[in-house]
């Protein structure tokens, strides 16, 4: 069903909605979900919670590309259950966050931040990479895949993953600088 479809049966209350949102993107929310957590148990309880936090943000708010709403929804919901879970857990995903730190100012606060302003300049970054490099940034970034799993996915040793993520943060924060958010 089309991505418009899924969104008016939201708009109209129809439950529906839900069973065709997993339909079309529940294994692509459970990659997310894992890929942050871990855990299968702790993914299917997110992506669970990913479908009632749609159901309760369809209406008002309609999405342009239902796919990047949802997956939103995943990590923000994902990376509020890792405040719960272990410190292992947590471990892997501050380590990914604690790399792009070092990107912006440490005295610079979310609040001084405009999230938009950041985001057109995150996204003219990604789109001045290619698209390996774009791939494999997201992949880290994004998805929180560790280098041993980018290495496989792209057929690459873990030295040239670790290589191309040092090279790519460098340029960002040269960007980042360039617009007022670097160090």
């Amino acid at each position: 069903m089309e991505d418009e479809k899924i969104v008016a049966l939201y708009f109209d209350r129809d439950e529906s909605a839900i069973a065709e949102t997993k339909t079309k993107y529940g294994a692509y929310l459970t990659t997310v979900a894992y890929n942050i957590l871990r855990s299968n148990e702790d993914t299917e309880e997110v992506v669970l919670d990913t479908y009632l936090g749609a159901w309760n943000a369809m209406p008002p708010e309609k999405p342009s590309l239902l796919r990047h709403f949802l997956a939103r929804i995943t990590r923000n919901l994902s990376f509020k259950r890792i405040e719960y879970a272990s410190a292992k857990k947590r471990e892997h995903s501050d380590a990914v966050i604690d790399e792009l730190e070092a990107c912006i100012t440490p005295d610079l606060t979310a609040l001084e931040v405009e999230a938009r302003e950041l985001s057109r300049v995150l996204n003219g970054y990604l789109e001045s990479l290619g698209n390996f490099e774009c791939a494999v940034f997201l992949a880290r970034y994004y998805y929180c895949l560790t280098i041993a799993e980018i290495g496989k996915k792209y057929g690459i040793s873990e030295r040239r993953v670790k290589y191309l993520l040092t090279k790519m943060r460098d340029k960002l924060k040269i960007k980042l600088g360039e617009e007022g958010f670097g160090v």
